[in-house]
């Protein structure tokens, strides 16, 4: 199983640039802000499900209950989204590349994302009728290439733990959302 893009590819990722920051002296940050005065997104120890649309709290509830609830599987395992909400008014409307610039470093890796994957409850998602998240994900071994896509809250659970596991890859997700970009199972 190839773990590169998981949590032990990161893990090994950290222990190589400790160890070349060690040879070379010390490397670049993972990012550089040109305002100190933004917020940044909080160092989470799951992947962060981030709240940016305020109008509907009704909603919000329920799309992250649906997220956060226990999934089984057909041989008696239990999987849920390795997700911790962030409910913080101070990253109401946000985009996409907006959150991104508010990644803090990794404490344990500063070359590298505190989180290299975001899952959104944006606009979209408040106003569309299957409320679908964003997920956004940071390929640092692409040049830190950002990639987007629509996933129903029943399924950020299977998205989360595939590709924070690296059981699968961004491809095979994006090969499996529906024509209207959505990815609804896999």
């Amino acid at each position: 199983m190839d773990d590169s893009g998981g949590r032990l590819g990161q893990l090994r990722r950290i222990l190589e640039r400790r160890d070349d920051s060690e040879a070379d002296g010390p490397s670049q940050p993972w990012r550089i802000r040109a305002d100190g005065e933004l917020p940044t997104l909080p160092v989470t120890e799951e992947v962060p499900l981030i709240r940016t649309d305020f109008s509907d709290d009704g909603v919000w509830e329920a799309v992250r209950d649906a997220v956060l609830a226990p999934h089984p599987q057909g041989d008696g395992e239990v999987f849920r989204a390795e997700v911790e909400p962030v409910d913080d008014r101070r990253f109401a409307g946000l985009t996409a590349a907006e959150l991104v610039a508010r990644i803090p470093a990794d404490p344990d890796c500063p070359e590298e994302p505190a989180s290299p994957l975001l899952v959104v409850a944006d606009a979209t998602t408040v106003s569309s009728a299957e409320h679908h998240l964003l997920v956004v994900d940071i390929d640092v071994d692409e040049n830190d290439l950002v990639r987007r896509l629509r996933v129903l809250p029943r399924a950020v659970q299977m998205v989360e733990n595939n590709l924070t596991t690296a059981n699968m890859g961004w491809e095979e997700f994006a090969e499996a959302a529906d024509d209207d970009g959505v990815v609804r199972e896999v």
